[in-house]
């Protein structure tokens, strides 16, 4: 299963890196801030899932799926302001790509809890590739350095 999982993510076309990243830089440092912090909890529970899911543990993915689905620390904290300058400064494209992200955690967590190996695999990789898509189109700049 290992060997499937890095598969896939090695496999992922970043033909969107050709795309030029939009907004995330132009993004205050408070609210960068903010969404760096949600982007540090989602990595570790994406660290934490695979391991588990190597593991064959699928009681103990279902929780941290759930706090991936619900991990709005970004929304939680954001002002009023800063809901303004994300508004004005992301791409339509990155709030489909995020919203559409915790949409799939929500999906990870119900096949982690019906131990549904195949679901759990499948959905972990589309939540990989968004990462991987998300990064290579918004912040290229820090992820695929050339």
């Amino acid at each position: 299963m290992k060997k499937v999982v890095l598969s896939t993510l090695l496999l992922v076309s970043v033909s969107s890196a050709d795309v030029p990243h939009k907004g995330v830089t132009a993004l205050s440092a408070q609210t960068r801030s903010l969404l760096s912090q949600e982007m540090q909890h989602i990595e570790k529970g994406m660290k934490q899932i695979f391991s588990y899911m190597i593991r064959g543990d699928y009681e103990s993915i279902t929780p941290i799926a759930n706090d991936i689905r619900d991990s709005f620390i970004f929304k939680k904290k954001l002002t009023k302001e800063q809901r303004l300058e994300l508004k004005d400064k992301l791409p339509k494209e990155f709030i489909e790509l995020d919203s559409s992200f915790h949409k799939l955690a929500g999906e990870l967590a119900n096949g982690s809890e019906f131990e549904e190996k195949d679901k759990v695999i499948k959905t972990f990789n589309q939540m990989s590739r968004k990462c991987i898509k998300c990064h290579s189109t918004y912040a290229k700049h820090r992820f695929f350095k050339e």
